[in-house]
């Protein structure tokens, strides 16, 4: 999936993948300093992880980039976004962002 800019691809997880910890989160950026934040969210809007990543080159070059995160399972499984995104240097927004639809396996 391509964030809105097209400044941010994400290769892994896919749209409508069933996650579970271990998650590896995986694509391309042109973002500020290489720093790409990323957070787990369920449909609700519970935070379950969240973090930065360093790609592999910062803007305007595009790097790639890839972490292994792990987060606590919800105890029934729901839906949920991977949220893959550049925060302004400018005032801390979000200045552009690619939210995958995921499944978030339960501990049931």
């Amino acid at each position: 999936m391509v964030s809105g800019k097209g400044l941010i691809t994400v290769t892994s997880p896919l749209r409508g993948d069933q996650i579970r910890s271990p998650l590896t989160i995986a694509g391309e950026a042109s973002v500020f300093e290489a720093t790409v934040t990323w957070r787990i969210v369920t449909a609700g809007g519970a935070v379950l992880a969240q973090g930065n990543v360093l790609a592999t080159a910062g803007a305007p070059q595009k790097g790639t980039f890839t972490t292994s995160v792990s987060f606590a399972l919800p105890y029934y499984g729901e839906a949920g976004f991977v949220e893959v995104y550049e925060v302004s240097p400018k005032d801390g927004s979000i200045s552009d962002i690619v939210r995958v639809p995921v499944g978030i396996a339960g501990i049931y």
